[in-house]
Formats: structure tokens, sequence, C-alpha cells
């Protein structure tokens, strides 16, 4: 038992310590652009916190589709199926470019209508149309860099793509302070010089992960028309597997699309508030994402491999470590954040909301990691994305969601008090998950086909 422990463990430290360390770097980036934005006002943040609301959801239905492709990728690569691992990749980042131009169309020919969902003060709308007209290239190089990112990761190797993205965001930052704040020979270009410095950032993520696959001649890259050739049966193998993944991520984005929709009616000091309170969020929430991606690409490997005793035996252990380290982060959030918000050059109002949010936020992330870890990680690696995508929606839609419209709209609470709501979601979500885990009906081999 000890020795399993230990195998457990450091399979984890290959796998999910560089994925935690790659998302760490980028909340903390994110934290410190949210920062520098900051910096020019209130109206910046709301502005720019709404805009990114649509990258959010267009990143997530990126992540839906990764995690489709995954879910076939790890256990092809488990099973040596080099050809099926050529074919996905193929598909999945075909699809990926079509999606982030339609989402580029969208943000250029309709911005101000999507800010006012946000916000109907003109500076901010102003602000975020500015944003979004700029930015909107980029989510083509951000989807195509988390399907090779995806890839290289169901190999066992997140090493590469955490390199890829440090740098990217490094860049990002660098390119952030000359731009925002013209510094040096550079103009002050405000919040268009934060835009046009994530275009280039994105840019040079694809380029180095292109050029790196090459290089190294991974086995998901393909120079055959035959692997863009995608029959029958493979479609129907994709969407009865991929695309519950896929509509789970969308999904999820609009549901939380629509919170931050309930939120911004609370103003504009409550909705900065709240953008703030979430960049401090994410660099906590990292062991959670490092976790889940990590016990996805362990399980799925092993699965593939057609080990389902162990698959099921180490699925447990993996939940009981998301409960313990969600209690660690949760706790930490809690002591520190208060000290990080101080950064901020923000009212006082918005400084007393996004404390006291903070709290809320801080004691649900042990119930918010577990669930993760169970839905995405776990669930998704065997297969069983259908099962995973309706625990995690229906409580969200049914529940969650009208309750915080309810809460903004009728009750008129803070916004420390609905998010509270949120525990209508995440609990239910939790104990589903780990009923289903127990029950051992998760586990679904989708290489017998092919061997």
């Amino acid at each position: 038992m000890e020795k399993d422990n230990k195998e457990l463990v450091s399979k984890l430290i290959v796998v999910a310590i560089p994925i935690m360390l790659q998302n760490l770097v980028q909340s903390g980036l994110g934290f410190l652009d949210t920062l520098m934005i900051g910096q020019l006002g209130e109206a910046e943040v709301a502005a720019i916190g709404g805009a990114n609301q649509f990258f959010f959801f267009i990143q997530l239905a990126f992540f839906g589709l990764n995690s489709g492709g995954s879910i076939f990728l790890a256990q092809y690569f488990g099973a040596k199926n080099m050809d099926g691992m050529r074919k996905v990749t193929t598909f999945t980042t075909s699809i990926s470019i079509i999606i982030g131009a339609l989402g580029w169309m969208f943000v250029s020919l309709f911005p101000s209508s999507f800010m006012s969902l946000f916000s109907q003060e003109e500076k901010v709308i102003e602000t975020g149309v500015v944003y979004l007209k700029t930015v909107g290239i980029s989510y083509i190089f951000a989807g195509f860099s988390m399907m090779y990112s995806g890839a290289f990761r169901a190999m066992e190797d997140a090493k590469t793509p955490m390199y890829t993205t440090i740098l990217s965001l490094i860049l990002n930052a660098i390119l952030n302070a000359f731009l925002i704040f013209g510094l040096g020979p550079f103009p002050r270009l405000g919040v268009f010089g934060g835009a046009l410095a994530t275009v280039i950032s994105r840019l040079m993520e694809a380029l180095l992960l292109i050029i790196i696959s090459i290089k190294r001649k991974a086995p998901f890259v393909t120079k055959r028309r035959e692997d863009f050739k995608w029959d029958k049966t493979f479609i129907k193998d994709m969407g009865t597997t991929g695309l519950p993944a896929f509509l789970h991520e969308t999904l999820w984005s609009i549901g939380a699309i629509l919170y931050k929709v309930a939120y911004s009616s609370l103003g504009t000091a409550a909705f900065a508030a709240f953008n703030i309170d979430m960049s401090i969020q994410d660099l906590f929430f990292v062991a959670c994402l490092g976790l889940a991606n990590g016990s996805g690409i362990i399980l799925g490997n092993i699965i593939g491999e057609g080990d389902k005793e162990k698959a099921q035996r180490w699925s447990g252990k993996i939940i009981i470590y998301s409960l313990f380290i969600g209690i660690v982060m949760g706790a930490l959030e809690l002591f520190l954040s208060p000290f990080m918000i101080n950064l901020y050059n923000i009212s006082l109002e918005a400084r007393s909301i996004a404390t006291k949010a903070l709290i809320s936020l801080s004691l649900m992330i042990p119930f918010e990691m577990t669930g993760v870890v169970i839905m995405v990680g776990i669930l998704r690696s065997g297969g069983d994305s259908r099962y995973s995508m309706l625990s995690e929606i229906i409580p969200m839609y049914l529940l969650s969601i009208p309750l915080a419209f309810i809460g903004t709209k009728c009750l008129h609470l803070s916004l420390w008090a609905i998010l509270l709501f949120k525990l209508s979601e995440l609990i239910p979500k939790m104990i589903i998950g780990i009923m289903r885990v127990r029950s051992k009906k998760w586990i679904k081999d989708l290489t017998l086909g092919e061997r």
C-alpha cells in the first residue's frame, strides 16, 4: 500500500506540479495585469473585467474541446496508438481555429452590445470596446496553443507547455508595463496597450509550441492528409465522449457569465471588487487545476493500459488529496487576501466589498476544488463525460444561478452573501461525484476498439 501511495505521489509530482506552476505563473501575472490596469482607475478594472468575460467563455469552450480530446489522447498514448493521437490532434486544433475565428468576428462586430451586459456607464463600455476590438484576433492563437499543450500533457510531458506559457506570460507582463504606462520610448497606450501586449504574447506562445513539436518530432504532429480524414466512426466516438466535455465547459462558462451579469447589477464598485477578488483567488486555485489535469492524464494512461482496478484505487486517494489541499488553500487565501487587496488603487467602498467577498470565496474553496478534481480529472479520464456534465450543470442552472439573481434583484443582498448561494451547486456536485466514483461505473476503456 505504501509503495502504491509513493507511485501515485511521484506521478502527480511529475505531471501535476508543472501544471500547477504554469497556472501559478499565469494567475500571478494575471493578478499583476489586473493590478496594472487598476492603477488607471475603477472604471478600467470594471471594463477589462467585463470584456474578458468573452475570452473566459471562449477559453472554457477551448478547454472543453481540449478535455474531450485529451480523454482519447491520454488513453491512446497509454495504448501506444500514435495514429489515433494524430487524428485527434488534427481534429481538435481545426475546431479550435474555427471557434477562435468566430469569437474574433463576434467581438469585432458587437463589442458594445456585449459590454452593455455588465455596465451602463459610458466610460466602462467605451474602454471595453477598445480592448475587445484589439484582443479578438488572439483567440485563434490561444485555442491552438491549448490544443497542442493538451497533446504534450497527454504524453506526460507537462514541462514543455509550462515553459512556453511562462515565457509568453513574462513577455505579456513586460509589454504591459511598457505599453500601458508608456515607459521608455514607448507611448502611453493605456487599455489598448494592454490588449496589444496580450495579442503579441499569445502569438509567440503558439509559434513556440509549433517549433518545439516539429523539432522533437512529437507523435501528434502530422504531415499526412489522412490524419484530416475523420470517418463516421471517429466522429461518433468524439461526439459520444468528447462532445459532452465540450458542452459541459461551454454551458458552465455561460453560467459563470450569468453570475457576473447578476453581480454587475450591484454597481461598478461591486463589480470591480469581484474582478479583483477573482484575480486573487486564481492564485490559490492553481493547485486544484494542476491536480485535476494531472490526475486526468495519469488515470487516462492507466485505463488505456487496461488496469481498471488501479485506476479505481487511485481515484479514491486523489479525492482525499484534493479535499486536504482545498482546506489549506482556503486558509491561505483567508489570511493573505486582505493584504493583497490593499495593493489596488480603488475606492474605500470597493475595498470593503472585496475584503468581505473574499472571505466567502475562501470558505468555498475546499468544496469547489474537490468537485472540480472529480468532474474534470477523474470522471472525464474514464470517458464518463456525460455524467460529469449533468452532475454540474443541473444544480448550477436550477439552483445557484437563480439564487444569485434573486439575491441581487429581489433581496438586494451584499456581494459576500450572494456568493455563498453557490454552495447550493458545489455541495451537491461534490456528493454526487464521490458516489459516482465509488460505483466504479465511470471507467470506460475507449481504446478497446483500436486494439
